[in-house]
């Protein structure tokens, strides 16, 4: 599995597309990174499935509320 990614997400606030680099070398990882178009935060969580040799990402906004 290589370490570095560069994936396309949408924006979850305003839809704009922007790039972000993931990199993989640190194992899962759960940060966020500002949008470039609107500013708000965006919520990213990766998770390495070793037994898949696959990553997932998720992303959202983090405004959701759970009840």
């Amino acid at each position: 599995m290589k370490d570095q990614y560069t994936q396309r997400i949408s924006c979850p606030h305003c839809g704009h597309h922007i790039h972000v680099a993931l990199d993989a070398s640190d194992g899962d990882q759960d940060y966020y990174e500002d949008c470039a178009a609107c500013c708000n935060p965006i919520h990213l969580n990766m998770h390495i499935d070793y037994a898949r040799n696959k990553l997932e990402l998720h992303v959202d906004s983090d405004d959701e509320q759970i009840f």
